[in-house]
């Protein structure tokens, strides 16, 4: 049994930020950015009155690496060595410094030039994240310590619920210990702590881990993804922080696909009924697919130049996947589980080295260029409403047939409704405001006073008289009443009206069981049980919906419709403060 819940939304400025300052206040500490008004989401604006004076320290691109203030030697201790890659050769000596021009560390990363050696990989890291331009008030280390102790204590980690943010993404442990994947979450946990504002984050899991192999410390790991999500770069960035930036870049993906893989595009869309959500796992492929050593190669040119690496690596493997289908070497029958098999198995069809050669030969748009196109994408999307509450409401639910909505307004009012069919089932209609469901559903209030209303066909049958019958079912005389039976293809008589026999001795009360489980709706305004779409949730429909709740599930209205002839459930327009949905599964 499915059971989740959603309250009222909090404001992200309190007690966290306030600790920063008082941390920053405390000690002097330089730092590699200004204030901006917003991490790489870039979707807040956030201000700080009168904050503390900080030295500023701007590094340019050219300016020496020193690669003695971290010696990488501590790094490891979460490893599990004996799952490691082995190095594929022993390390030269020329490999074993970093260059002090940023755009040759580039053109080295690109070519893997530290990936011999663990211990200047460690050492790279850190200073490259160091200077990430980044918000002024960015959490470190120290930070986290504090938090961490305050947090945790010498409880295990287990008794602490992990951030909402990763919604239902993976956590890959690549090559790490138990130890070590305990250490991911604690992470994880402090940097929803000290962030607020991020409300989706799938990649930040893989991310996380992968920093952790080569970090000397939680703290240290902490410090760096910090620095990530804080990066406050006008046309860069590294981690989507919000639904909406996650959906814009699975949009501006597919763009890019269409543009620079067609046959891989055409064979997808030839064999899924939605390339969006094929599209929208293209992340996935990368942070948690991938064997461990192509993500980390992968991580290597990802902190020196961004997301627009993880746009090349996407397309280089879209079109890999395209030859070998080309070639017979796949079965085209679940395309994103064929996907998701291709990249866990890429050792089978490229080397590491040849991947990242193939991505960065492709022509790709700008860094300017593809920021611009997934800000239209963005915009495009927000005026639909997309937001990350709807989206883990579906995510929840699907998958559970019935499921119970039960919710309680701010006045203390409490309804709801039982919904017959998967949530799924909305994907049938292209994202459309389409109605699917039951006889079955009905809607129901609690409190202040307690009442159900079923679909108004079974308690008034004889509505079922006003349906006009075809000529083929007409009789020239009259005959004994048949048992009610439905069509052998489930489908009813008349494409605009819900036809049913109706038996004499029924005519009080009529089965919601009329056809099969799920047979095709009329567009009669009496047979809408249930509709999902961006917009929101709709519950009932004809003259009005029983149930209306946003896409932020925040705000509903009630009203009577036909469906269920109900008064409105509440008062009319409310505000949410408990949404509860309960799903139930065959065992």
């Amino acid at each position: 049994m499915l059971q989740f819940g959603l309250g009222l939304p909090h404001s992200p400025r309190g007690a966290a930020e306030d600790f920063l300052l008082d941390q920053l206040g405390k000690r002097s500490r330089s730092s590699s950015a200004l204030l901006s008004s917003g991490g790489g989401d870039m979707e807040t604006t956030r201000e700080l009155a009168d904050p503390p004076q900080v030295p500023v320290l701007i590094i340019s691109e050219a300016e020496t690496w020193d690669i003695n203030a971290c010696s990488g030697v501590g790094c490891g201790q979460f490893v599990d060595w004996d799952k490691m890659p082995e190095l594929n050769q022993q390390p030269s000596a020329s490999s074993q410094s970093l260059p002090q021009n940023f755009k040759e560390l580039k053109k080295l990363a690109r070519t893997g030039h530290w990936a011999t050696n663990h211990v200047l990989r460690a050492q790279a890291y850190h200073h490259i994240i160091q200077h990430v331009p980044c918000r002024l008030v960015t959490p470190d280390a120290l930070v986290y310590r504090d938090v961490a102790s305050r947090l945790f204590g010498k409880q295990s980690v287990s008794s602490h619920p992990l951030p909402e943010f990763l919604g239902e993404s993976m956590m890959p442990t690549y090559c790490l210990t138990v130890e070590g994947v305990t250490a991911v979450k604690k992470v994880l946990i402090c940097l929803g702590n000290l962030f607020p504002d991020i409300t989706y984050g799938p990649i930040l899991p893989a991310v996380v881990a992968l920093l952790l192999h080569y970090s000397e410390d939680e703290a240290q790991c902490f410090e760096n993804i910090s620095r990530l999500v804080a990066c406050n770069d006008s046309h860069t960035s590294y981690i989507d922080q919000s639904f909406l930036a996650h959906q814009a870049s699975c949009m501006t993906f597919g763009d890019l696909a269409n543009k620079h893989c067609p046959a891989a595009h055409r064979l997808i869309a030839s064999t899924s009924d939605n390339v969006f959500e094929v599209y929208s796992e293209w992340l996935g492929w990368i942070f948690g697919d991938l064997p461990f050593e192509y993500a980390i190669r992968v991580l290597d040119v990802y902190l020196l130049e961004g997301q627009k690496v993880l746009y090349r690596v996407a397309l280089a493997l879209l079109r890999q996947y395209g030859l070998s289908v080309t070639s017979g070497e796949l079965n085209m029958t679940d395309i994103e589980g064929e996907l998701k098999a291709f990249m866990q198995s890429i050792r089978k069809h490229v080397t590491a080295d040849k991947l990242l050669e193939r991505a960065f030969g492709i022509r790709l748009f700008s860094r300017k260029e593809i920021w611009l196109l997934q800000m239209a994408n963005r915009k495009a999307l927000a005026e639909k409403g997309i937001t990350v509450v709807q989206r883990r409401f579906y995510s929840c639910c699907e998958g559970y047939e019935p499921t119970v909505l039960l919710l309680k307004t701010t006045l203390g009012e409490v309804c709801g409704a039982f919904l017959s069919s998967d949530w799924k089932e909305r994907k049938k209609s292209g994202g459309s405001t389409s109605f699917f469901g039951t006889g079955e559903c009905f809607v129901f209030s609690v409190r202040p006073e307690m009442e159900r209303y079923e679909w108004v066909f079974i308690k008034k049958p004889e509505l079922t008289k006003a349906a006009p019958r075809s000529p083929r079912q007409r009789s020239p005389s009259p005959s004994p009443p048949a048992r009610i039976r439905a069509p052998p293809d489930g489908h009813v008589s008349s494409s605009n009206h819900l036809s049913v026999p109706v038996l004499e001795r029924d005519k009080a009360r009529l089965s919601p069981f009329l056809a099969i489980r799920h047979f095709v709706l009329p567009s009669k305004t009496a047979s809408m049980f249930m509709s999902g779409s961006r917009e929101g949730i709709r519950i009932g429909g004809g003259g009005g919906q029983a149930l209306f709740i946003d896409a932020d599930l925040c705000y509903g209205r009630t009203e009577h419709c036909e469906t269920f002839d109900n008064p409105p459930l509440c008062q009319e327009n409310f505000q949410v403060q408990l949404l509860e949905a309960w799903g139930f599964q065959i065992a």
